[in-house]
């Protein structure tokens, strides 16, 4: 080899680190093409380059061509069995394919390791895959274990936040949220599982202070403009939830579950006309059990009870029989004076299990008259 060969090839190792480092900033504003030359040039000089494996897996999860991705970081396991980077991308890459148990099996082998066993970003990244699949407890125990390290770590305050809260204990959940909020007090998702807490447990009006702020931070953030039309809602203020679903609908004009909740504003405010015209934009393109349940009830309210016995009948043979539906059946063959089918239809529900307070004691009523 001749010394200017030696030379060129010392000078072009020399570009590797700046190549890299160029490389994952890249990544960083996504610009994945441009990163993918960076790294491929790092390949030219060294095959083996854990850093240039990896940041390839990163540009080809990036793109969520999951498969490449998965190649490289393997590619980078060979190099270095238990690089952190190569795993964590390679689980994150399992969790894009939904295959959650093999980022599971990564995660663990890695904390196996006497030396991993308390590196807190892969536990918490543990116990959100946990979370995710369902596995409740073990989710549980690897978040503790985490807040054991760190209590304020905030993607363990998060997690258990929500965890908690999947799981309807609100007030355990309030207790990490409010803890985030000190150490995060603007940030917008904060705020918003905040402010769902409360209105899970009906506090309408505490609830709205941080929806309220975090739509200040946010204009047209969903969550924040939805738990603010739903605390309206909870406190009966049916004009200024309708308000609110209205912001939503400007940016999302197809979503069942928002028009439905117009169609129940305009119900209750006494607008018959808007309501059936929201219900029925609900349902235009697909069945929605909500719109058509307020439809009967809109029918029932104008004394259209053979379209409302009609939908009533269409909901109980798509999603079952249940207590709403049947109360509201037997109601509507009473207003008609079908007595038979009026207790025929408790009657049933009951037989069924439904034996709620309310169903028995129409049926005592019905059978006393």
């Amino acid at each position: 080899m001749t010394m200017e060969k030696r030379k060129k090839d010392h000078e072009d190792w020399q570009k590797i680190p700046e190549l890299s480092k160029s490389g994952y900033l890249l990544i960083k504003e996504k610009r994945y093409r441009e990163a993918e030359q960076e790294f491929l040039k790092i390949l030219d000089l060294d095959k083996k380059n854990i850093y240039a494996l990896v940041g390839m897996g990163d540009v080809n999860r990036g793109r969520k061509d999951f498969e490449k991705a998965i190649d490289y970081y393997t590619q980078s396991r060979v190099v270095d069995p238990l690089n952190k980077f190569a795993l964590i991308g390679l689980a994150d890459t399992f969790r894009g394919l939904n295959r959650f148990d093999e980022a599971i099996k990564i995660w663990e082998e890695y904390l196996s390791n006497d030396e991993h066993e308390f590196d807190i970003a892969i536990l918490t990244r543990l116990g959100d895959t946990l979370r995710k699949t369902g596995k409740t407890k073990m989710a549980v125990e690897i978040y503790m274990k985490a807040f054991g390290i760190d209590p304020k770590n905030p993607y363990v305050l998060s997690g258990l936040g929500l965890l908690h809260f999947e799981k309807g204990e609100y007030e355990k959940s309030l207790s990490f949220w409010l803890t985030l909020l000190v150490i995060e007090p603007d940030d917008v998702k904060v705020l918003t599982n905040t402010g769902n807490c409360y209105r899970k447990l009906k506090q309408y009006t505490e609830a709205m202070k941080y929806f309220y702020k975090a739509q200040k931070t946010e204009e047209n953030n969903f969550y924040a403009l939805y738990g603010i039309a739903d605390c309206y809602r909870g406190l009966k203020e049916y004009q200024k939830a309708a308000e609110y679903w209205h912001k939503i609908i400007k940016f999302d004009p197809f979503n069942k579950k928002i028009l439905t909740r117009l169609g129940d504003s305009y119900r209750n405010l006494g607008n018959a006309e808007t309501a059936r015209f929201y219900y029925q934009k609900a349902i235009e393109k697909d069945f929605d059990y909500y719109a058509i349940l307020g439809l009967s009830i809109l029918d029932k309210m104008q004394k259209n009870y053979a379209a409302a016995i009609q939908n009533l009948t269409q909901l109980e043979k798509v999603s079952g029989m249940n207590p709403n539906i049947a109360l509201l059946l037997s109601e509507c063959y009473m207003e008609i004076n079908d007595k038979e089918n009026g207790i025929k239809v408790l009657s049933n529900a009951l037989k069924q299990g439904l034996g709620s307070r309310d169903i028995k004691e129409r049926l005592k009523h019905i059978n006393q008259q």
